[in-house]
């Protein structure tokens, strides 16, 4: 008598990867997601053939992690879970992105929030993601300045304070995703309150987190050469960007070699040898090339 081996139950869903949510994403944000995916999906609104099935999956996942006992332990059953749980969605991951299509179509009417929403992202993913669910459930896309800067300055008011070098300090650390450093500033202005300065906190990070003086050089540099062109000379003729160039590119590992007595050369940089006819086509290299480390 021959035997079938047992079936195996599907996954159960992950409701997070329904709702394009990470697992740390506050009440505020499971909300908007859920109801910019309602709209999208309800079935008197999306003739789909899926879309019945997508809207009870969605209001599933909704009723479960508003819920902040249901949450507490469907979380608590991901991680007793004994085979691997998929990954929460992330900018990183590759789990479909619900919101993806309508985002793409927004941004091609308004192009100026995907820079808004990559901006926020950096300071803080959930910030970014409630931007992104903000939009397109209101639908204010010409008002995303408005929205992008009180989000930022709520999160960076709650998170450091009022003083606005150090608020521009600790900003500065986030964007170079210098995140350990930027939590002892979060710490010590929570401890310290107004009574300490930007310039005691800055020597301090120095001393713990010594890594942070060149990635906030690295910043500096860049933004200095994405906002510079070769237009204009010093006074002594020599293009005004050629130093900032060669010494971002030598922080990031990277090499550019000038023969003599010709414009162009070879930017060393990764795994590719790149050639540039002259110094502006260089500047533009190393923008494109260093926009995720630096950007």
């Amino acid at each position: 008598m021959s035997s079938h081996p047992p079936s195996v139950p599907p996954a159960a869903p992950d409701h997070y990867q329904t709702l394009g949510l990470a697992r740390h994403a506050e009440p505020v944000v499971v909300k908007a997601a859920y109801r910019a995916l309602a709209s999208l999906y309800h079935p008197d609104r999306n003739p789909a053939p899926d879309a019945i099935e997508r809207i009870q999956r969605i209001n599933i996942a909704h009723d479960v992690l508003s819920d902040p006992v249901r949450r507490q332990a469907y979380d608590a059953t991901l991680l007793g879970h004994h085979t691997p749980v998929p990954a929460p969605a992330t900018p990183d991951d590759d789990s479909p992105d619900p919101l993806a299509e309508r985002w793409k179509l927004a941004a091609g009417f308004f192009p100026e929030i995907r820079s808004l929403h990559a901006r926020l992202e950096r300071l803080s993913g959930q910030m970014g993601d409630e931007f992104r669910l903000h939009l397109l459930q209101h639908q204010q896309f010409a008002e995303a300045p408005v929205l992008a800067e009180r989000l930022r300055t709520e999160f960076m008011g709650r998170h450091f304070g009022t003083d606005v070098a150090l608020l521009d300090y600790a900003e500065q650390l986030l964007l170079a995703r210098e995140i350990d450093a930027a939590r002892f500033v979060s710490q010590v202005v929570s401890v310290l309150g107004s009574s300490v300065t930007v310039d005691s906190v800055r020597e301090k990070i120095e001393q713990r987190f010594p890594r942070s003086v060149q990635s906030l050089q690295k910043r500096a540099l860049y933004a200095r050469i994405a906002h510079t062109t070769h237009t204009t000379h010093k006074a002594d003729g020599t293009p005004p960007l050629r130093e900032a160039i060669q010494q971002l590119v030598g922080l990031c590992g990277g090499v550019v070699q000038r023969p003599l007595l010709r414009a162009g050369g070879t930017l060393l940089l990764g795994v590719h040898d790149l050639k540039f006819e002259d110094d502006e086509e260089l500047r533009q290299l190393v923008v494109r090339r260093l926009a995720a480390e630096c950007g």
